[in-house]
């Protein structure tokens, strides 16, 4: 890769939440490098926080595609990975079990299963500055994390009610920051950055070849996404991204990290759309306009 071209004041990058569709992010993140623009601001949440403090602490995007494509690349190595983890802290555990309580999954022991070497420890730690966005559960309100301990900001912004614990951040109870800001755009307008690139990977619930009701199950998590597309468009008006990318992912359920390669093949279109919009404006900036 060329030198790193930085643009004034600069370019920011805003990762959204969407479960296995955000694996999406890892081909948007490969054409930043290709082309030789590192973000000077960084936002995530969700998947997207996940992935944005590996790419804020200095990490590649081929780096990090290789990493998730060996966690995910096949049921034996996600399966070795999910239930022998080689780690006797409970708190890193990704499996939370017991005789008198429901199972879930601890949230940081996931995080720290599906980290990546050389992930900063601490978000000021960065090599890009970062944030993480996350919801306060009883303030029931956004919660911007720019310090402390990058897992357990990373924990709180993946927590899903019911399916994936967080832990308690400052006393808080702490829930997905999807719930409030699925893409974090406006924390990336407020560092100043002149270029906004929003990721978008929400998805939206697909109708089915014939006129088949969904079930419960299907309309708990199609509404969610519903609300937060809703939230992401109103959130989109004020912060007016140059570049909002939604790649073509509807089709796959929120459960399919195994899918990696369908989901990295899917995106694949917005490695070139990325390009087509983001060079003009780089070209401008390069000259002084």
């Amino acid at each position: 890769m060329g030198e790193i071209a930085r643009t004034a004041p600069g370019v920011g990058l805003a990762l959204g939440g969407g479960a296995a569709r955000g694996l999406a992010h890892i081909v948007v993140l490969e054409a930043l490098d290709e082309l030789g623009v590192k973000p000077s601001f960084v936002a995530g949440c969700s998947i997207g926080a996940l992935l944005g403090a590996a790419y804020a602490s200095g990490l590649s995007g081929g780096e990090i595609r290789e990493h998730a494509l060996s966690v995910l690349g096949s049921p034996g190595a996600a399966a070795r990975r999910l239930f022998w983890s080689g780690r006797k802290d409970e708190k890193a555990k990704p499996i939370n079990l017991g005789l008198f309580r429901p199972v879930s999954l601890n949230g940081l022991g996931l995080v720290r299963l599906v980290s990546p070497p050389g992930m900063a420890k601490r978000i000021e730690d960065a090599a890009i500055p970062f944030a993480v966005s996350a919801t306060d559960y009883y303030a029931g309100r956004e919660v911007t994390i720019v310090t402390g301990d990058m897992e357990e900001a990373v924990a709180a912004s993946i927590a899903i009610p019911g399916v994936i614990e967080a832990p308690r951040l400052n006393g808080r109870v702490m829930i997905d920051g999807a719930y409030t800001n699925p893409v974090p755009m406006d924390q990336v307008r407020a560092r100043g950055c002149d270029i906004l690139v929003a990721v978008d990977v929400t998805g939206m619930p697909v109708a089915p070849p014939s006129a088949t009701t969904p079930g419960p199950t299907e309309l708990i998590l199609g509404s969610t996404q519903v609300m937060q597309k809703e939230i992401t468009r109103l959130k989109a008006e004020a912060a007016r991204p140059e570049v909002m990318l939604t790649p073509a992912i509807d089709r796959f359920g929120a459960a399919d990290f195994l899918k990696i390669r369908e989901i990295l093949a899917a995106a694949e279109p917005e490695r070139d759309r990325l390009k087509r919009r983001l060079e003009p404006m780089l070209a401008e900036n390069r000259n002084g306009n």
